[in-house]
């Protein structure tokens, strides 16, 4: 028994799959995002916009970050992606990422995207592997919390 094991350690060095990915699994938590931020077709410059993701897969269970609207109303957010020895839900039986952007404007705070991932794959929340909002905040419905957006999106929703 011990001399089989022993073979295939031995063996293993010699697959075509690369070390890495054959012992480090990519883990993608969200896809890159790009988005226009309007008002009635005016783009608005210099708007922060925040992205959080949550997940058990990051300390703490939230990651968050900002960019910022150029002069045209435009940002952008790059892939949240690490390689993994074990996946962070490993006891679970499916990945569970909620994903949530949202911006202050004028005193306003204002959500312009909300999806929950189930699969840690690359690209997989939008049909064109990156999530491309365009958001015309004068639409917004007002909530309790703030104002909520349905912007137009590429997005698998």
């Amino acid at each position: 028994m011990y001399r089989i094991l022993f073979a295939l350690v031995l063996l293993l060095p010699l697959t075509p799959v690369s070390s890495e990915a054959f012992v480090f699994r990519k883990i993608v938590y969200c896809s890159p995002i790009e988005g226009f931020i309007h008002w009635q077709g005016k783009p608005l410059a210099n708007v922060v916009v925040t992205r959080e993701l949550y997940s058990g897969g990051f300390e703490g269970g939230k990651y968050s970050d900002t960019s910022k609207t150029g002069s045209d109303g435009r940002f952008k957010f790059e892939i949240v992606q690490e390689r993994r020895f074990l996946r962070p839900d490993l006891l679970s039986a499916n990945p569970n990422i909620s994903q949530l952007v949202w911006l202050f404007h004028e005193g306003q705070r204002y959500a312009i995207w909300s999806y929950t991932k189930h699969d840690f794959g690359e690209r997989s929340e939008a049909k064109d592997g990156v999530i491309k909002i365009n958001c015309d905040l004068s639409t917004y419905e007002q909530y309790d919390h703030g104002r909520i957006v349905r912007c137009q999106h590429n997005g698998n929703v």
